[in-house]
């Protein structure tokens, strides 16, 4: 007796609902259907790149797939999005902080410099009173802020061992970076004027060390800052 092939259909097909909802991606029909027959997440995920789709496309619909899996939404990590504003907020904050710091530092020492070498030239009388006062305040105020911050960052660093590869992190740091670069480069183009010129005077070569040493060290801190890595538990 010949058969039914719509029978061999039915009893051969896999274990899927032939009605799935029509807001679903095909992305998303496909992956249920390839895991309905057996196929790893990680072939599919390969396939999938290889045939050109976008990791965060494949991972969005994944997130799609295990809900309906499971049969509840993916709980969100605390924070969310507000957590790598704050992050932002608390980088950027250090930052600008290091910067107040750092350039009062410069300006105490440029003063000190100042009044041992004196430039017979300058036309500027009075004391300096109110330049080491606002030096002294910037100091007081933004060194201590700085330090809070600091604290803080690193405390997450240690609790929070994922931040160590936070984009937030590694762009804010560098571009911090790419200033203080750019801030030393600028020194040094300044000093070379003045050699080629045979304009160089002990100030001038002083005020220079002061600069580079302050840009040098936060250079070099920062530098092998942002590429250290968790330690090792």
């Amino acid at each position: 007796m010949a058969q039914d092939p719509s029978n061999d259909i039915s009893d051969n097909s896999p274990q899927t609902p032939l009605n799935q909802p029509k807001n679903r991606s095909e992305l998303v029909n496909f992956i249920a259907a390839a895991r309905s027959r057996g196929a790893s997440d990680e072939f599919i995920s390969s396939l999938l790149r290889n045939f050109g789709w976008p990791q965060r496309e494949i991972e969005r619909a994944y997130f799609v797939v295990y809900e309906e899996f499971v049969g509840m939404p993916i709980p969100a990590p605390s924070g969310g999005q507000g957590e790598a504003a704050r992050d932002a907020f608390i980088y950027l904050l250090s930052f600008v902080t290091l910067g107040i710091w750092t350039q009062a530092l410069g300006e105490i020492g440029f003063i000190l410099i100042n009044h041992v070498i004196p430039d017979p030239l300058s036309r500027s009388y009075g004391d300096s009173s109110f330049q080491v006062a606002f030096c002294l305040a910037r100091l007081l105020v933004a060194y201590p802020v700085y330090l809070l911050l600091m604290r803080r960052i690193l405390k997450d660093l240690s609790v929070y061992r994922e931040k160590t590869y936070s984009g937030v992190r590694k762009w804010l740091t560098y571009i911090a970076l790419l200033i203080v670069a750019l801030v030393g480069i600028g020194t040094l183009m300044a000093f070379l004027t003045s050699f080629l010129r045979g304009e160089l005077t002990p100030r001038f070569l002083l005020k220079v060390l002061v600069i580079l040493v302050i840009d040098g060290s936060v250079l070099a801190y920062y530098y092998q800052w942002v590429q250290r890595r968790p330690a090792q538990i």
